[in-house]
């Protein structure tokens, strides 16, 4: 049959483009791209950065892995390789797993709690699931446009929460980030991912709440309504202080006594001790000039005024004129065993007698197994560097027993020493810490109260020679004998390094002595800790990348280490 002229034509067409594009089967050239060598650049963070961590790339052909570097940015590269790729990180403190995916044609990937929650939707899956299995459907929905969509999706839910959580018109995925260390402060979107967190941790929520309800997410609204589902009241906050989030709290105190619960409500300013339901009005804390200091609260309780400050992470350090307390969240979801919390904590003991003046504190190194079996090593302080080494004598060991309750804490107790404790565990981002108030504990005729303050270890790095830190960059707090004094640091630059030792020196302008020149060990007496000396005293610190930090301190001439203090960063 002959063809009319104009379908003639359109087959001639069609079949000069078949050939151009070599559409069709067999005889023609394939257009599947070829494997090559490519690499993915990023930064990992939690809010603060994640240091020293694994990243893990599965591409639709190849992979790849890296460590971190201390401000969370990475490399992967990638050999014989195809994008899309799903990556996925894991914060080495909190063992926290956090997944990105990065389309054909790009080149760059963040990896936050925040792409976390575009990953999940945009493959309608967990990203774990999906990096375990990497599948085609997977990477078929990998693209420009569905990235745009879920990252849309996201962005509303953020501004649910606030504008010190709005991520409207900032790129999830690919913008630049930098993430807060030790010792430099995060940018702008950093700080956004610090709210989300503290939002998270307020309302004892975690990241895989929100992606196992955002992965179904088909809108913006349901996307925005869901995230408020999660966490409740904790959406209250403070514009100056992302972190101040309404939600219960443990309040611990230094020199011991049961902890007790509050519930902070930032919405209405004041606090309710939830064993009276009585209401105490919150009041932000005013400088010389009359400005509001961001993160500076005070109530009066029971005739008794509290200052208290809350950091990056969310513990907050109180003061009163009898002594100096540590506050947390309340959750009631982590249990020893967790996986997030297996590792090396170096711990502070603050100790005082019942009956008697005695005042004292001592470094700890505890080893908390993935059977939540913890082993505590003594510190020799006699050393001229001190170390943590010698493990607890066994054969005089006091067998203690801790009880979950329901309320999220732990009742531990002992029968040979008399040991009755209240502990509770604090989990977010880049920190997992316990706290554990001791009401009793009995060493020969004497019996003791106090606390002990567990932050598990992370990357403590050397600081940069010139570095300084001006006067009044931390608020402290601290004791000696009966006196609880609060006070502001004072300016301090570092003079040198000494990589073989692990040291820095720093100068610091301390009034009544002028310059002194301090030699601060990282690591030391363990993981975690840093020790310093000078001609004035000796201490020993455990310190945290969001800002607060306790220590002991042992003056020239004296015995013990008998002065604490808990410090905790201005926020800059």
């Amino acid at each position: 049959m002959k063809l009319p002229p104009q379908t003639q034509l359109i087959l001639l067409m069609t079949l000069a483009t078949c050939l151009l594009v070599a559409c069709g089967g067999g005889g023609g050239g394939s257009s599947t791209p070829t494997l090559g060598n490519f690499s993915i650049t990023g930064t990992a963070a939690t809010g603060a950065a994640i240091s020293n961590g694994t990243v893990e790339a599965r591409c639709k052909n190849g992979l790849g892995t890296a460590t971190t570097n201390y401000d969370g940015t990475f490399t992967v590269d990638i050999n014989n390789g195809r994008l899309p790729c799903i990556l996925k990180a894991v914060d080495p403190v909190s063992n926290l797993q956090l997944h990105s995916v990065i389309e054909d044609g790009a080149s760059k990937a963040n990896i936050t709690p925040l792409t976390e929650l575009v990953s999940a939707n945009l493959l309608g899956d967990s990203p774990s699931n999906a990096f375990a299995n990497f599948t085609s459907d997977a990477q078929g929905r990998i693209s420009s446009a569905g990235i745009l969509s879920s990252v849309t999706k996201i962005q509303a839910a953020t501004s649910a929460i606030g504008s010190d959580a709005d991520m409207t018109g900032i790129d999830l995925m690919k913008g630049t980030l930098r993430a807060a260390t030790e010792l430099a402060a995060g940018d702008a979107t950093d700080k956004k991912i610090d709210a989300l967190m503290a939002t998270l941790a307020a309302a004892d929520k975690k990241v895989s709440d929100l992606t196992n309800l955002l992965k179904a997410a088909t809108s913006t609204n349901e996307a925005a309504s869901g995230l408020l589902s999660v966490v409740g009241s904790s959406i209250d906050s403070l514009a100056n202080c992302p972190n101040a989030r309404s939600g219960d709290v443990w309040v611990f105190g230094i020199v011991g006594g049961a902890p007790l619960a509050y519930t902070a409500d930032f919405k209405n300013m004041r606090l309710t001790k939830k064993s009276t339901n009585t209401t105490y009005a919150i009041s932000q804390v005013l400088d010389s000039s009359g400005r509001t200091i961001p993160c500076a609260f005070s109530s009066t309780i029971s005739g008794v005024n509290y200052e208290y400050r809350i950091s990056d992470g969310g513990l907050t350090i109180a003061y009163t004129p009898t002594g100096g307390m540590l506050i947390i969240p309340a959750q009631k979801s982590h249990r020893f065993t967790d996986a997030s919390f297996a590792g090396t904590y170096p711990a502070m003991a603050f100790i005082r007698g019942k009956t008697s003046n005695l005042r004292f504190a001592l470094p700890i190194r505890f080893e908390l197994d993935s059977n939540g079996k913890l082993t505590g090593y003594s510190c020799d302080l006699s050393k001229a560097i001190p170390d943590c080494l010698t493990a607890v004598d066994t054969s005089d060991k006091d067998e203690v027993n801790c009880v979950a309750n329901a309320d999220g804490t732990y009742s531990c107790s002992s029968a040979t020493t008399g040991l009755q404790a209240t502990a509770a565990l604090y989990l977010t981002g880049s920190q997992a810490t316990m706290l554990m108030s001791i009401t009793n504990m009995n060493i020969g005729n004497s019996s003791y109260e106090g606390m002990i303050v567990m932050t598990k270890a992370g990357k403590v790095s050397l600081p940069s020679v010139g570095m300084s830190s001006p006067a009044g960059a931390t608020w402290n707090i601290g004791s000696s004998g009966s006196t609880v004094t609060t006070s502001y640091s004072y300016e301090t630059k570092v003079s040198a390094i000494n990589a073989s030792n692990n040291s820095f020196s720093s100068t610091s302008l301390i009034p009544g002595y002028d310059f002194v020149t301090s030699e601060h060990y990282l690591d030391a007496p363990a993981k975690g800790f840093i020790y310093s000396e000078n001609n004035v005293s000796k201490a020993i610190q455990l310190r945290s990348p969001s800002g607060w930090s306790v220590a002991a301190n042992k003056m020239v001439g004296t015995t013990y280490y008998s002065n604490w203090n808990a410090s905790i960063r201005v926020s800059r």
